[in-house]
């Protein structure tokens, strides 16, 4: 299982050299908590090519980036049941969910982008934690 998010993050970072629009960020070390209907903002940046906004957490499609994305979610949250939403203009996309002890959950999907779409990830359900790094947040254009 473990194998398959790693050959997930893998493929997804090697397309970057395709794309011009793009970026891959994670949470830093240790339990990170969250409200219920909170924005994750994720902050340690891996790739950005200035697309993603750290500190509100949300990717928005500028001029000139508008095409067909694969975004991918991973999540972890250590020892608590943890459910996130990876959103699109406000409107859910597709859910993640993982249980305890140390689980993961990943989505990656293919999704149409226009100019002035967002996009971003939510504390669902109720509010809970996210554990370390193993939570990434990766959006790269395609075409």
């Amino acid at each position: 299982m473990m194998m398959t998010h790693m050959l997930t993050c893998i493929l997804l970072v090697l397309m970057y050299r395709t794309s011009n629009a793009g970026f891959s960020v994670t949470l830093p070390g240790g339990a990170n908590s969250y409200a219920l209907n909170a924005m994750i903002k994720y902050n340690q940046m891996l790739y950005t090519d200035g697309v993603y906004n750290k500190d509100t957490g949300i990717f928005i499609v500028g001029a000139g980036m508008a095409g067909n994305y694969l975004v991918s979610v991973s999540m972890m949250s250590g020892t608590v049941t943890g459910f996130t939403t990876l959103k699109k203009n406000n409107i859910p996309y597709v859910y993640l969910y993982t249980r305890p002890p140390y689980e993961m959950a990943t989505q990656t999907v293919y999704i149409q982008l226009a100019v002035g779409d967002t996009i971003w990830v939510e504390m669902t359900i109720t509010a809970s934690s996210l554990f370390d790094v193993y939570n990434t947040f990766t959006a790269v254009r395609i075409s």
